[in-house]
């Protein structure tokens, strides 16, 4: 039985096809090589369900294991979402970034007032 309260973070991959409620996250774990006596990543997919939570492809998300499984695939919960796609913010500052740049979002708001407005001459 699965110990309840561990947390692992991931991304969502896709939705399951017969179940809308499941995803398939991948999580990063770190592997040691003993021959080179160095760590690798290693991809580890985990099936997932959403209950109150909805998230999309490509979201990162907060996983929880299962007290007890429902399922003998689908082994965590989805906790949380916590960075949207395409909503990138910096841990530090909590600032929205593109790339290496800060987003102005006065500037922003701005820019979509101004497309609202074209498109509706």
């Amino acid at each position: 039985m699965a110990s309840s309260g561990r947390y692992i973070m991931g991304q969502v991959m896709k939705r399951g096809i017969g179940r809308d409620n499941t995803l398939k996250v991948r999580c990063l774990q770190m592997k040691l090589d003993t021959y080179l006596n160095k760590y690798f990543n290693e991809r580890k997919n985990i099936w997932a369900k959403e209950d109150e939570v909805k998230c999309n492809v490509g979201d990162i998300v907060l996983l929880q294991e299962m007290s007890e499984l429902k399922m003998p695939r689908i082994t965590h919960d989805i906790k949380e979402v916590v960075f949207p796609l395409g909503m990138v913010v910096d841990p530090i500052t909590g600032r929205r970034c593109r790339g290496t740049e800060y987003i102005d979002e006065s500037i922003r708001k701005l820019e979509a007032e101004k497309i609202a407005t074209e498109k509706s001459l």
